[in-house]
């Protein structure tokens, strides 16, 4: 049998000494929405993940990191020990050799060499890193095509290293392992993408059942009339 659905609002305009409170959401109500539109947000989490992964396949370009990296050698004192004042020298060069790096008249040398417009091209491409506690700069170079990945990478620590020879008359920098042509891509990453596009795809299942459940204020049976009135109900009209 069938009831009239009738609205809380209505419920509660027409009852006395209820009290006009703020609504106060059922987490078990809402947790009980969204187990009954589990079906939708698993086609939506399944739907946007399958997105995720062909649309990361088929429309954006891979792309391609080749790295070389260069250190920075403390002098020998004379006794054959390491010279400490070159260690703490070394240590002050280092955070100026990441730096150096990407200037622009070092990135304007690299982009003639490779066939780019400018320096900010360049520049754009490569990331420095040092790693922690380490005179060990690593210079990556990230393209959509990994043959100039490479040359990027080697011309711009080549440059460098003439330039601080030249200029500073620095010679303790040593390139430790020259970037290699790599046909392996870097980029974007898959797994990533889809695991991305499925959460959002979750999300937006549990937020459209959430948001039925806000949304909709109807009193379907007595037992939710009594539990939202606070009062028992004494009769059912049927709906004809």
């Amino acid at each position: 049998m069938a009831y009239k659905r009738i609205s809380r609002n209505d419920a509660y305009m027409n009852v006395a000494n209820v009290e006009d409170d703020e609504d106060v959401i059922d987490l078990l109500e809402v947790a009980r929405t969204i187990l009954k539109h589990i079906k939708l947000i698993i086609l939506l989490s399944v739907v946007f993940g399958v997105g995720g992964f062909f649309g990361t396949k088929l429309l954006i370009a891979p792309t391609y990191t080749a790295s070389t990296s260069i250190y920075l050698t403390p002098q020998i004192s004379e006794s054959g020990s390491l010279d400490y004042n070159s260690q703490m020298a070394n240590s002050k060069l280092v955070t100026n050799a990441v730096n150096l790096l990407t200037q622009n008249n070092i990135m304007s040398e690299v982009a003639k060499d490779v066939g780019l417009e400018s320096a900010d091209s360049v520049k754009k491409l490569v990331s420095v890193t040092n790693e922690s506690n380490t005179e060990i700069i690593t210079i990556s170079a990230t393209t959509k095509d990994p043959k100039l990945s490479k040359d990027i990478a080697n011309d711009t620590v080549s440059t460098f290293i003439r330039t601080m020879q030249k200029n500073l008359n620095v010679r303790n920098i040593e390139v430790v392992d020259k970037a290699k042509l790599s046909y392996i891509p870097s980029g974007p990453n898959v797994k990533k993408n889809t695991l991305l596009a499925t959460m959002v795809g979750f999300v937006l299942g549990c937020g459209y059942a959430v948001l039925r459940f806000l949304l909709d204020n109807r009193l379907r049976n007595k037992e939710e009339a009594e539990k939202y009135l606070g009062i028992p109900v004494f009769c059912e009209i049927p709906e004809l």
